[in-house]
């Protein structure tokens, strides 16, 4: 009894010198960035190389934990979910760049029950698709997938696509691709 105590305190409150703390201090790292797209992308990318896909699972457990910024950080995100929100897209910016080990993981959020993360887990699919990592099966998975999806995960994971396509041909092409879809052309932004 003592020892799932003592389990479900270290896993709300890890040490920081832990496996677990260091992974939610390096999100943190990320998710403080977030309204600086590049530096947003090279912390990313940063910690993608150092976590690797040893991580994926690990990173999956941390898409609902930590609902509040730490104090340092209440400042720059005061509203409700703000702080969570940010968490998700450091997440799946960094499962972006570990790369096609998370593709099962991605796949399954994505193709899943709805939840918050369905989106997120749409756009990296996307992304890595427009980046050439199984690019013919990750669309036809998504042009079957979409019908069934909720238009809140669809519209969703429309915003930041439509932001990256603006600067990334690759990733307009996909989503060319994807406005056959009347669900996904709806939810267009």
């Amino acid at each position: 009894m003592l020892a799932t105590l003592r389990n479900l305190v270290s896993s709300y409150f890890p040490n920081k010198n832990s496996p677990n703390g260091v992974l939610i201090n390096r999100i943190r790292w990320v998710a403080e960035s977030v309204s600086d797209r590049s530096e947003f992308s090279r912390r990313a990318s940063v910690v993608a190389a150092e976590v690797g896909s040893v991580a994926v699972e690990k990173l999956a457990t941390q898409f609902h934990a930590e609902p509040n910024p730490p104090e340092h950080l209440k400042g720059e995100f005061p509203r409700l979910g703000q702080w969570i929100a940010a968490r998700q897209f450091a997440i799946f910016e960094i499962l972006y760049y570990i790369g096609t080990p998370t593709l099962p993981l991605l796949r399954r959020v994505a193709f899943g029950d709805y939840d918050w993360t369905q989106g997120n887990a749409i756009e990296v699919l996307c992304r890595l698709a427009a980046a050439g990592v199984e690019r013919e099966a990750i669309i036809s998975e998504l042009i079957q997938e979409m019908p069934q999806l909720r238009e809140e995960a669809l519209a969703y994971a429309a915003g930041p696509l439509s932001i990256h396509a603006r600067s990334n041909p690759e990733v307009a092409l996909v989503l060319q691709e994807l406005q056959h879809v009347p669900e996904f052309k709806e939810a267009w932004p």
